[in-house]
């Protein structure tokens, strides 16, 4: 037996055990419906035609029959709802059954009987159709100096003189044919209309001069773009330190606000326009106020959104408010919408996108919630019964997803206002903690507020413009509370530095605040909430602020932050020199909250970076891209540029660093190494998050409008806002391709295929439940691989270089059986949880990409699940 039919001897293996296999604990219901056959055997061939009911959300169905005792095989998988099997003989008794996604029909029992039309029990003279092509599968290739995509099949069970024909088409648009009388079992497509970037799938048919089969669908293939001309000091291939594909300069906006939905698109913004032109116009007719004040609510009249399909790199606008009913600003006065710049959000568990705060056109905030729903494309602008006005206005706030399926909002930046520290609070709302539900909310002066707040909670209160009050949105209710502790500094040290903190859920249920100030901090959120730990100066000493670094939790409990720094402080020392720093933090927490936490320095990384991009790659590494370093990327700019790395200097693109490192999570151990150069800078602005095809997309940077504000230009500091706008401004996106997706040669991997699962759908969205199992069926083109590990990554939704929702675990695989997986999901005990729930604290109930990696180490195009 040759290599080729060993393989696909072990496929039709798996799928027959896929196919008798319920997956554990999770099997599948029976949810096709109206399963029925009618048999013909009026010709010389006997045929019996089966039909069901459609089922909402599934493209492609898989058709399997049995004889006697004999387990069920797989014989077709059909696109409609219909499918004739000629390939029966008479005077037999066939069992069918249907399963479309995780949906299975009933087992129909179908009887064949003698021949009507001639004489016999057997079929007359003469060819008989083909039966469907078997085992189809399709996967990228690198072609010549390009990039193609195989498709190869098994011949079916039934027919001779048989000829193929290969069908394509793009995303989920019509096929259309790429070749007809093929004889070869496979095919590569190389076409001049193939592009990279873009997610195919294709098709297969068998003819002969009998008739046709009905065409089966391989996997979708993400194929990926060639990768860009070497520069700089990249001189190693694509297998050592991955590589970036060409600049996509197509995006209607700089996309500095991001997140990925759980339909596979990306949902992008940068405010109510596309990079803050509207910041230096001060007409009436963008602001209806000169100078911009809270009284004219101008510039909160709506956001210029757009919605980005990866697969086909098409875009659709999602704007809202004034914005999405007219070309430019309002003139009306009234608000009708929220300008969601520096908004924090994520996606909630019923799929929809939440947003928290925003802008008022100046440095402060909205108090506005609204809830986006990438189905309908709609907006629910918030105040109402589902999304009530916060207690105080956020702008550049943080929205975190609790164990419980509650947002906890932090941070963010309010209008400085005494009268309000008097007692004062125009924009207070009826919801409150247990204690004051039913009272007005929190009221400086008035008895009802946290401790923490009276008198406006000091340098970092709320009396200086910072939101140091603590909000939980509940979406099954709609209602806020605010917790009764505040981010006060009431321990030693302690402080809170309110631009989009960086929180994670720890293993043992608390939330813990790793930056950007070197205080530390871990709360509770239950109840009025407490702080269970807080740094002192003493414990935090040398590790510095990090404002406009990074920080990302690598796997449940081990966080690691990293670059940053301003021009003012250092060391945790106000006052001091520049600490733009090239050091990491490694923070270890304890299963006990109230503990504190190791942390210790790592190893360095190469450049010392402000305004980079730390993420989570499909195998657990860390890519660190973009940012900017003191003297620039080189090193080597006169000294002129000694202080250019504060928060204040955003737009200078000499200071850039393009060139990316990768590392390997081992605790203190080991050393980043160099991955591929961008060709465009990420500076401030900008934003990196993984993609289903296991890919990074990186993109934005600027919004500065015309350019006109800063003086710190360096090459540009003669050019006009025009130019300027267009050096820095970055209306599009590069896609970073890891190492993993090569061989050590630079070649394209040939990676492993998700084929199906068991994991039912619920609202029509796989999902999960906690300390359970799911099957997995899988498949891959190059014999003799293995898989050697199941990640689990959440959905992204950065910027500003921190990820809301970035989230890495890797699920235990059970068991396995020829190419099927038995994978545990999130369960009590994980990565150092205790206790009834703690799965919850290992990975919050949301939206996951569920990647499989072979013993190569490479990995499939990810299953976007829930779970909840």
């Amino acid at each position: 037996m040759n290599q080729w039919n060993k393989w696909m001897f072990g496929l039709a293996l798996a799928v027959l055990i896929a196919a008798c296999d319920t997956g554990g604990s999770q099997p599948v219901s029976v949810q096709i419906t109206n399963f029925t056959d009618n048999v013909d055997t009026s010709a010389a061939q006997a045929s019996v035609t089966l039909s069901w009911n459609a089922l909402a959300g599934v493209s492609s169905y898989a058709v399997e029959r049995k004889t006697g005792a004999a387990d069920f095989s797989p014989i077709a998988t059909v696109n409609t709802n219909t499918y004739t099997d000629s390939a029966v003989d008479f005077s037999t008794t066939y069992v069918y059954r249907v399963i479309g996604g995780t949906a299975r029909s009933p087992e129909r029992q179908v009887v064949v009987g003698a021949r009507s039309g001639g004489p016999g029990p057997g079929p007359g003279p003469g060819p008989v159709a083909p039966g469907v092509p078997q085992n189809v599968l399709a996967y990228a290739v690198s072609s010549g100096s390009g990039v193609g995509v195989r498709v190869v099949w098994q011949a079916p069970a039934t027919g001779e003189n048989i000829t193929y024909t290969v069908q394509r088409r793009l995303g989920s648009g019509n096929f259309s044919t790429l070749s007809a009388n093929l004889t070869d079992l496979e095919f590569t497509d190389t076409t001049s209309t193939l592009a990279g970037g873009r997610t195919y799938t294709y098709r297969v048919q068998a003819v002969n001069s009998a008739g046709s089969s009905n065409f089966i669908n391989t996997n979708d293939v993400a194929v990926p773009a060639e990768c860009a001309p070497r520069v700089g000091n990249e001189a190693s291939n694509a297998g050592v330190r991955g590589c970036f594909g060409p600049v996509v300069d197509n995006w209607p906006l700089v996309p500095t606000y991001s997140a990925l939905l759980p339909d596979g698109r990306v949902i992008a913004w940068y405010a109510s326009d596309d990079v803050g032109k509207y910041r230096e116009d001060t007409s009436t007719a963008i602001h209806n106020t000169s100078p911009r004040s809270v009284a004219g609510l101008g510039a909160e009249d709506g956001s210029f959104v757009q919605i980005w399909n990866p697969a086909v790199g098409t875009f659709s606008d999602a704007s809202f408010g004034n914005r999405a009913s007219q070309g430019s600003q309002s003139s009306s006065p009234s608000a009708r919408g929220t300008d969601l710049f520096c908004a924090g959000y994520t996606v909630l568990t019923n799929g929809e996108f939440f947003t928290a705060g925003g802008n008022m056109g100046s440095e402060w905030g909205s108090i506005k919630l609204n809830v986006f729903n990438p189905r309908t494309n709609t907006w629910e602008n918030g105040p109402n019964s589902r999304t009530p006005n916060m207690w105080r206005d956020r702008w550049y706030p943080t929205v975190t997803k609790l164990p419980n399926g509650e947002l906890l909002i932090t941070g963010g930046k309010a209008r400085p206002d005494t009268s309000f520290v008097d007692g004062s609070n125009p924009t207070e709302t009826s919801a409150g903690d247990s204690s004051r539900q039913g009272q007005p909310i929190c009221r400086i002066g008035g008895g009802n507020c946290p401790t923490g707040l009276q008198g406006g909670g000091g340098a970092y209160g709320i009396a200086n413009g910072a939101n140091n009050a603590f909000e939980v949105y509940n979406p099954a209710t709609g209602q806020l509370r605010m917790l009764g502790v505040t981010a006060a500094p009431t321990a030693a040290g302690f402080d809170f530095s309110h631009y989009y903190p960086w929180w994670h859920v720890a293993p043992n249920g608390s939330v813990f605040l790793s930056g950007a100030s070197y205080a530390k901090g871990a709360l509770s959120t239950s109840g009025n909430g407490s702080w269970a730990y807080q740094s002192t100066s003493a414990q935090t000493s040398g590790f510095g602020y990090r404002w406009y670094g990074s920080s990302v939790m690598y796997e449940p409990g081990k966080i690691l932050v990293l670059g940053g720094g301003t021009a003012f402080i250092d060391n945790g020392v106000p006052g001091g020199a520049d600490n733009n720093t090239n050091t990491t933090l490694h923070i270890t927490l304890p299963q006990t909250s109230s503990v504190t936490p190791a942390m210790v320095t790592g190893p360095n990384m190469a450049y010392r970076r402000t305004h980079a991009s730390a993420v989570s790659l499909a195998n657990g590494e860390v890519f660190v891209s973009g940012g900017q370093q003191r003297f620039g990327e080189s090193g080597n700019l006169p000294q002129t540029y000694t202080n250019m790395v504060s928060p204040s200097t955003l737009w200078n693109i000499d200071l850039a660093v393009r060139t990316s490192e990768i590392w390997t999570p081992n605790a203190t151990s080991g050393s980043f190494r160099l991955g591929a150069k961008a060709a465009q800078p990420r500076m401030y602005h900008s934003v990196a998050m993984l993609l289903p095809d296991a890919t990074v997309w990186t993109a934005a940077g600027g919004g500065c409008g015309f350019c006109n504000g800063s003086d710190e230009y360096g090459s540009l500091q003669s050019a006009s806002p025009t130019q300027r706008a267009n050096a820095v401004n970055q209306k599009n996106h590069e896609i970073y391709y890891p190492p993993y997706l090569f061989t050590n040669t630079g070649a394209l991997a040939t990676r492993p295929v998700i084929q199906s699962t068991n994991i039912p759908l619920v609202d029509n969205y796989p999902t999960l439940a906690y300390n359970s199992a799911f099957s997995l069926t899988w498949a891959h083109p190059t014999a003799g691989r293995s898989i050697r590990k199941v990640t689990f990554v959440a959905l992204g939704a950065p910027t500003h270089g921190f990820d809301q929702n970035q989230r890495y675990l890797e699920l235990p695989i059970q068991s396995q059986s020829g190419n099927t997986l038995t994978v545990q999901t999130p369960s009590d005990g994980m990565y150092g949880s205790a206790g009834t729930n703690s799965a919850r604290n290992v990975a919050p109930p949301g939206f996951y990409m569920v990647f499989i990696l072979d013993n190569a180490g490479v990995p499939s195009t990810a299953q976007i699940v829930r779970i909840q």
